[in-house]
């Protein structure tokens, strides 16, 4: 093994330790403060401060002094505590991309296995991965777009990610109205054999990407494209605006029929409903302002 790829090793495992250990203080400070403080301040609150006066005169005797003391801090301990875990995430994330830094995010193209440039992609990635896991209860909420973007993802408005899954957020531009379904995929890397491949991916606008599609590196997807659920977009493919792929095909999307936009979603695109109203303001016209001659023409 390389001397630079030992000290990438080392710099990886103490940047993890050094994050871990600085974002915990803050949070650490945090619950401190609220041990000794917490249920003091309350006292100061109407109506905390009666409750908690009409507890010790009626279950003093029950009641040990020290649940009396830190009344309000018990009651509200897990609310406090995930506050406070929530403030150790937050730090966590910010150590995490900082640290991110230090390791080189690779160029476009092939790396040969047992390469040092395929163990920097590994590393690169494993804050992105590893991130999650601290998260617990939280995990729900930061695998999503911010957590994404945080780590280098350009996502546009209005885009759902969901619980679709992007392996590499820095090879990842996603347009606006997007939507991704459950467990799909859009990975910048693909392993060919003792190779890795690496590219940036790209969609469109309004792209719908149906529950468990693959999508891989390279793919260039247009506006207003659906991939169909468990289809796979192969690496480097392009995929032409409003189409549909569905078995290793893009298929054309034919207009949609006035009936079926008449059927959309409160709060839809306004654009149909100005169809809808151009269609009826042309049939009211024809059956009170035109007539047909012999000939069959108009006017």
């Amino acid at each position: 093994m390389k001397a630079s790829s030992i000290a990438y090793s080392v710099y990886l495992i103490f940047s993890i330790i050094v994050s871990l250990t600085l974002a915990a203080i803050p949070a650490i400070l945090l619950f401190t403060y609220m041990v000794q403080n917490f249920t003091v301040f309350l006292d100061t609150i109407w109506p905390f401060s009666f409750i908690h006066d009409w507890v010790i005169s009626t279950f003093s005797e029950w009641i040990p002094g020290f649940a009396l003391q830190y009344w309000w801090l018990l009651i509200l301990f897990v609310p406090l505590g995930l506050i406070c875990y929530a403030v150790f995430l937050a730090f966590l994330l910010a150590f995490f991309k900082i640290a991110r830094r230090g390791i080189p995010n690779l160029p476009d193209g092939y790396y040969e296995a047992e390469s040092e440039a395929w163990l920097l992609y590994e590393y690169f990635e494993v804050y992105y991965i590893l991130y999650p896991y601290f998260a617990g209860f939280f995990s729900i909420f930061f695998d999503t777009k911010p957590r994404h973007q945080v780590f280098g993802a350009k996502i546009g408005e209005n885009s759902i990610v969901g619980n679709g899954r992007l392996f590499n957020p820095e090879r990842t531009i996603i347009g606006k109205n997007c939507f991704f379904g459950y467990d799909a995929i859009l990975s910048g890397h693909v392993y060919e054999g003792r190779r890795l491949y690496l590219k940036t991916v790209k969609l469109g606008n309004n792209v719908t990407v149906g529950a468990n599609a693959v999508i891989l590196p390279g793919a260039d997807i247009g506006d207003n494209v659906v991939v169909g659920a468990n289809s796979v977009v192969p690496k480097d493919k392009v995929i032409p605006p409003n189409t549909i792929w569905v078995h290793g095909k893009a298929i054309p999307r034919e207009p949609h029929p006035i009936a079926e936009e008449l059927h959309q979603p409160i709060g839809g695109p306004t654009v149909i409903f100005e169809k809808i109203e151009k269609v009826t303001e042309n049939d009211q016209d024809e059956e009170e302002g035109t007539t047909i001659p012999s000939n069959g023409e108009r006017f």
